[in-house]
């Protein structure tokens, strides 16, 4: 009792007296010398620390003298690098527990340096400071950048000059001037900072930080839906757009940039929904029908690829599992790209979908390693086996003529989307790792069965989904003096209809409007007091072609350029745009003329379906189409001004493009 009471009045923890839990040694590969000596220390130290046996008595059973065993119990208790007690670590024999520490620098002709460098550091701070600046790149006035140590060595060697050190005195009374003492200290220099991005690059550094220290920062997800995992990737792949010119030509030209989006379950790697965009770079409504797309039931694609169809197991869990439809999500995780982290994404996701939205720390793609894992099976089993892919890197040999291939094989964004459609569907019935071997539409159905049901979108709230459709407060323009009907102002355009012209008393008070984002030639405007002003159209060369918002700001852009005088010279702002991107010999802009054709076509379907829609009655007569009058002209309201693709649907193509895929399981 009485060491246990010498022990509180030296402050050590109690705690740090129990034995069992200090970290242990295994002398398994010692010699019996060293194995019978550390046994003996060992022993020693335990019996002193017990308080069973005097001092005398521990020495004359271990044969340690009295003196060392007091010492080797002190070692027990220092600290390692860790701040981790030693222990019985301690004891280990020829074990250096404090570093060597020398009082004076040699002097000239001087036959033992042993600790000369550390001293030396610590005598003239200002040379650390060099070394850590140079090696390191972070010292004040750094250039960010490291240095080699044959440069830092000039730079030591200087500065030891103007510290004024002479010839005869350490270090440059030494034949190497310093040079391996100072190697060997930039190197544990290194080894100490690794973590540094100017050390061994962004990658190792971003990887330091986030990986392998620590416990998981956030709990596993087992309920289905409970965590989602959005990201974009550029396909390595090209395709062929065919158009006409403004000179009556047809033109075939590549594609180079095509972006696939995705969301996927977390706890189940599922597939929810995608969406490809052949745009030089997708924007926040791209990321919002993604969303739309994973939300609304999957409705199922009608291949004419021969050889391409849906898995006998099932393809996306909506269309196979009847309980995820209209599911949503809990967490919506994604990087800071600058299209994710936009107002409208943001707010449509905690607001309408009613979910948490995480970003995660910048350039940490390992926080969504599920994902990036994802895109590049989808990569090596598919989309890198088609004859036009650009391949994994620069030096990989199958992007040989890729261009080329690509404009012959003329493998355009349709057989792209159904290749794609195809792929994800094999992949949500394939078996995966991260579910123990179960497909991820198996582990779904089994996690729903077993009571894990997700969060289904209430029916009344499914109408008012409209993901694509934002909020505006605006303020009515006019002026009576000048006779100026009322009108509202909206990127650059203005809007009126007949109710909004009439009423002048409107002007300067304030409207809400909501816009749909894929189409901006009409607005829904509501009063102050809720209600409705009606459907607001714009006027002038805006109103004669459907177009988003993205699309009038790019044609905004044209307008305050040098293009101005070729816009203003066309009667429709779309068909100049077309006209603009058909002759430009701007890679990017092929990619934006190919969404254009795109988003032309569904939009002439759009209106194709709204106006069976609100125009014909069952009971009504139907039309011969192929009559040629009037309601047969329903199948052409495409658009005019830019060339279509023409892409014969009904034809069945029989390329053997079945060779190019292969199970791809983990």
């Amino acid at each position: 009792m009485r060491r246990k009471s010498k022990f509180e009045k030296l402050g050590i923890d109690p705690e740090l007296l129990n034995l069992a839990e200090w970290p242990i040694v295994d002398t398994t590969g010692w010699d019996e010398a060293d194995c019978n000596k550390y046994q003996a220390r060992k022993t020693a130290v335990e019996m002193y620390l017990r308080d069973c046996a005097t001092v005398r008595e521990i020495s004359e059973a271990t044969g340690i003298d009295k003196k060392e065993i007091s010492r080797y119990v002190d070692r027990c208790f220092l600290v390692d690098v860790n701040n981790q007690i030693l222990g019985f670590r301690a004891l280990n024999p020829g074990l250096h527990v404090k570093s060597y520490e020398r009082n004076d620098l040699p002097k000239a002709n001087a036959a033992n340096f042993a600790g000369a460098f550390d001293l030396l550091l610590l005598t003239f701070p200002e040379l650390r400071e060099l070394i850590h600046d140079k090696a390191l790149g972070t010292g004040k006035g750094a250039s960010k950048a490291t240095h080699s140590v044959k440069y830092i060595l000039k730079q030591f060697d200087t500065k030891c000059k103007e510290l004024g050190i002479k010839p005869n005195q350490y270090p440059r009374n030494t034949a190497d001037k310093g040079r391996r003492s100072l190697e060997r200290y930039v190197k544990d220099l290194k080894e100490r900072h690794f973590g540094n991005e100017h050390v061994f690059g962004e990658i190792a550094a971003m990887m330091a930080k986030t990986v392998g220290r620590g416990e998981k920062n956030y709990a596993t997800n087992f309920r289905p839906f409970s965590k989602v995992i959005f990201d974009a990737h550029k396909i390595d792949l090209m395709l062929t757009i065919r158009y006409t010119d403004p000179n009556g030509n047809v033109v075939k030209k590549g594609l180079k940039r095509i972006w696939l989006l995705a969301i996927l379950d977390a706890p189940t790697n599922s597939v929810l929904g995608h969406l490809l965009c052949v745009k030089p770079e997708y924007s926040q409504m791209d990321v919002l029908q993604c969303i739309q797309n994973a939300i609304h039931p999957h409705e199922p694609m009608k291949f004419t690829i021969k050889g391409l169809q849906y898995p006998s197991e099932g393809s996306f869990p909506s269309i196979s599992i009847p309980e995820t439809q209209w599911a949503v999500w809990r967490e919506f995780w994604m990087d800071n790209a600058k299209a994710n982290l936009a107002k409208n994404v943001v707010d449509k996701l905690t607001k309408t979908v009613g979910c948490f939205v995480n970003a995660g720390p910048v350039a940490s793609p390992l926080r969504r390693g599920l994902i990036e894992r994802f895109f590049r099976t989808l990569e090596v089993n598919g989309y890198h086996l088609l004859p036009s892919t650009t391949g994994s890197n620069p030096s990989d040999p199958k992007r040989k003529n890729a261009e080329l291939k690509a404009l012959k094989q003329e493998i355009n964004i349709e057989h792209l989307e159904e290749l794609t459609e195809a792929m994800l569907a094999q992949y949500n019935c394939e078996p995966h790792s991260g579910n123990s071997g179960l497909s991820p539409l198996k582990a779904m159905r089994d996690k729903i069965e077993g009571g894990f049901l997700p969060r289904i979108l209430p029916e009344h709230r499914r109408k008012e989904l409209g993901l694509l459709i934002v909020s505006q407060i605006v303020t009515v323009q006019g002026n009576l003096e000048k006779g100026r009907r009322p009108y509202i102002n909206y990127e650059g355009a203005q809007y009126r209809n007949d109710v909004l012209s009439q009423s002048a008393g409107l002007i300067r008070q304030k409207l809400t409007i909501y816009i749909n984002l894929m189409d901006i030639r009409f607005l829904r405007a509501f009063l102050p007091n809720g209600n409705e002003l009606g459907s607001l159209r714009v006027v002038g060369k805006w109103s004669k072609t459907p177009h988003s918002l993205e699309t009038r700001k790019l044609i905004n852009s044209f307008l305050r350029s040098e293009k101005r005088e070729f816009f203003l010279n066309s009667d429709d702002y779309i068909h100049a745009l077309s006209e603009h991107l058909a002759s430009s010999k701007n890679k990017g802009d092929k990619n934006r003329l190919a969404h254009e054709i795109r988003y032309q076509r569904s939009q002439a379907l759009v209106e194709q379906e709204t106006f069976s829609e609100e125009y014909i009655d069952e009971n009504e007569e139907v039309f011969d189409k192929e009559t040629g009058d009037d309601a047969g002209n329903i199948n052409t309201i495409i658009f005019e001004h830019t060339a279509i693709v023409e892409v014969e649907h009904n034809k069945t193509l029989d390329d053997d493009w079945e060779d190019f895929f292969k199970p791809m399981s983990f």
